[in-house]
């Protein structure tokens, strides 16, 4: 059976790696649209809006996912014999707020979101979202006009 810690490491380099690969994709579709902006109008409708959708419905629910399931590990490591028994398990961690709620109190943190993960799990994905947002508006008017 592997330990805590392990559990930890490898989810860790998960989410690690997830972040990774969502921002070189996401960088890489920016870079599509951007060519297609002036020469294919409809083709930049089309990036544009997966592009949207990939970070609203793909890259934040997984990373927020993978963060909680680090902290599950990470923080379980800590806890004694006595404690770990009276946490959540995994899933109930992962889908249900007040159980994490319960054992984020035993874990001793406010919340999964701390100020890296804010800037890294949060502004990125929203800048990104905003970038996409704005050559949209501008192709819209740049067709009206």
């Amino acid at each position: 059976m592997f330990s805590l810690e392990s559990r930890y490491n490898t989810n860790e380099s998960l989410l690690q790696s997830y972040r990774a690969i969502f921002i070189s994709s996401e960088s890489f579709l920016l870079a599509v649209g951007a060519m297609l902006f002036e020469n294919s109008p409809s083709a930049f409708y089309v990036v544009s809006l997966l592009s949207i959708l990939k970070i609203f419905f793909i890259w934040i629910p997984v990373v927020k996912s993978r963060q909680k399931v680090v902290d599950y590990f990470k923080f379980s490591s800590n806890l004694n014999e006595k404690e770990v028994n009276k946490i959540c398990t995994l899933d109930e961690y992962v889908h249900n707020s007040e159980l994490r709620a319960y054992t984020n109190k035993i874990f001793k943190i406010k919340s999964n979101w701390r100020p890296t993960r804010i800037k890294i799990d949060g502004v990125i994905p929203a800048t990104f979202a905003i970038i996409w947002l704005v050559l949209t508006v501008f192709q819209i008017l740049e067709n009206t006009i």
